[in-house]
């Protein structure tokens, strides 16, 4: 039977050669998580003199598409409908809100960005520590974590995590199984 002894350093230079390859495989989960990642969306108001202070507040805000948009509540409905400082609404007159004082005549709309969350996914070179490579895939902007895992809003109002990441690392992965 023959004896194996490895060079000194070999370990590392095993490593050194397979970071490019280490590099591609986090570029396929980066790819793969911004074809995943949901869109965002934006709440748009008319403009004018008759929309509620509560909604101009609110003009602007964008949102991973999955959460929802956080709306001043009207005194109405906290008074009357025990909601506390905000609504959280997926869009303009959303039934599951509660908030009647906010849906009833409302003319806002939004608009969707494809690429929202998608702009914040990168992934990093390798580093070579030894014998060891690592690299990182990863996704920065506002809410980035709530549209990955969902969130819990007041009232019970739920709204599930596109898992986006999550997806994007188990297809990649299943490449190589």
């Amino acid at each position: 039977m023959a004896e194996f002894t490895p060079v000194p350093g070999l370990e590392a230079l095993v490593a050194a050669m397979i970071a490019p390859e280490v590099g591609e495989i986090a570029d396929k989960v980066a790819a793969q998580a911004r074809r995943l990642a949901p869109p965002t969306k934006q709440w748009i108001t008319v403009g004018d003199d008759r929309v509620r202070h509560t909604h101009v507040q609110t003009e602007g805000q964008s949102v991973p598409d999955n959460l929802r948009f956080e709306v001043p509540s009207m005194d109405w409905d906290r008074r009357h409908r025990g909601l506390g400082a905000h609504t959280y609404m997926k869009a303009p007159r959303d039934q599951t809100s509660r908030a009647v004082a906010n849906i009833k005549n409302c003319r806002c709309h939004t608009t969707l960005d494809p690429a929202g969350i998608s702009r914040g996914i990168n992934s990093g070179p390798p580093i070579v520590a030894g014998n060891r490579v690592t690299v990182t895939v990863v996704c920065e902007g506002d809410l980035v974590v709530q549209a990955e895992l969902g969130d819990v809003y007041p009232g019970g109002l739920v709204a599930a995590g596109a898992h986006f990441m999550a997806r994007a690392t188990r297809t990649v992965s299943a490449e190589y199984a």
